[in-house]
């Protein structure tokens, strides 16, 4: 089954998330903070990761970049979780190795478009 990390500060957006993901025939893995998070992926790495941009621990462009350096997270579709369309912290989270973004607060519309892809990629692997 695949499998996504969601990485965020408020278990609220986990857990509405995780609903939303489940609805892809995709289990979920939560973690509150970005250590949380590499542990839970050096573990297991997941087939999708979605991370907040500003988690309390450490930036999002900090994650993404240790997450690519784990042994399998170069090919693991990252999703950075916004608050606002912010063109430089996009740019730099892009850079990090970000795959794409979401806006928060999402509803099950707006994170399933994004998501879609994602997880059709992931079935297929």
């Amino acid at each position: 089954m695949r499998t996504c990390l969601v990485i965020d500060d408020s278990s609220i957006v986990r857990k509405v998330a995780g609903r939303i993901i489940a609805s892809f025939d995709t289990a979920t893995a939560e973690a509150a903070s970005g250590a949380e998070g590499l542990a839970a992926a050096e573990n297991t790495m997941p087939n999708l990761v979605l991370v907040s941009g500003n988690l309390s621990d450490m930036s999002g462009e900090d994650f993404i970049r240790r997450l690519r350096a784990l042994e399998g997270g170069a090919a693991v579709p990252v999703i950075a979780l916004l608050v606002e369309s912010n063109l430089g912290q996009m740019t730099r989270l892009k850079r990090a190795g970000a795959s794409g973004f979401a806006l928060k607060p999402f509803d099950r519309m707006s994170l399933s478009m994004r998501l879609e892809t994602y997880l059709r990629l992931a079935e297929a692997a």
